[in-house]
């Protein structure tokens, strides 16, 4: 014959700091704590290991860093050398043709001034050129700027100033002005 006990088991309590709690709750609530920390430890653990990780990879990157510092200043040095040759390039273009440019613009006003025209000076500056001279009558004068303007078409040609004080003895004394535009880089 078999015997069996149908009868609940006895609740066995125990007093813990003043409190009566019964044994099965006590030891769930235990193994629940124990739950809890050993999955908290397991995240720290597996925290503590991808930091480490992270350390190990921000301290290869900064020695990677360290490690290519002389060549980004070559690079930086190179750098700054291209770009000093291309300011030399770009003003040799614009200074190549400078000084035939400014050549011809003289032979071409020189060409144009008539017989009773003549220039005391003829100045050369980033603008253009300031012609001071004189003449014989007004009308010859303001042939001479229109033909200045005709003959250098990119230019443009004004008369800035006359005086005719001394008209009888020396004729009349004008300063013009021939803006010459400035040429773009390529």
């Amino acid at each position: 014959m078999i015997r069996a006990n149908l009868l609940p088991r006895p609740k066995e309590r125990v007093l813990l700091l003043g409190l009566d709690i019964d044994v099965d709750y006590l030891r769930q609530a235990v193994v629940g704590l124990a739950i809890v920390v050993a999955v908290a430890l397991l995240g720290i653990g597996i925290e503590s290991l991808r930091l480490h990780r992270l350390e190990a990879a921000a301290a290869d990157a900064d020695a990677a860093i360290a490690a290519g510092a002389p060549a980004r200043a070559e690079s930086k040095r190179l750098a700054l050398d291209v770009a000093r040759y291309q300011e030399f390039s770009r003003e040799a273009r614009l200074y190549r043709r400078s000084g035939a440019d400014a050549a011809v613009a003289l032979a071409r006003i020189g060409n144009t001034l008539p017989d009773r025209v003549w220039l005391d000076a003829m100045d050369h500056d980033a603008g253009g050129y300031r012609l001071t001279g004189g003449s014989h009558s007004v009308d010859a004068l303001g042939g001479t700027i229109l033909a200045i303007g005709r003959a250098l078409p990119s230019a443009r040609a004004s008369l800035v100033n006359i005086d005719n004080h001394d008209a009888a003895r020396n004729g009349v004394r004008f300063t013009a002005r021939v803006a010459v535009p400035a040429e773009t880089p390529r």
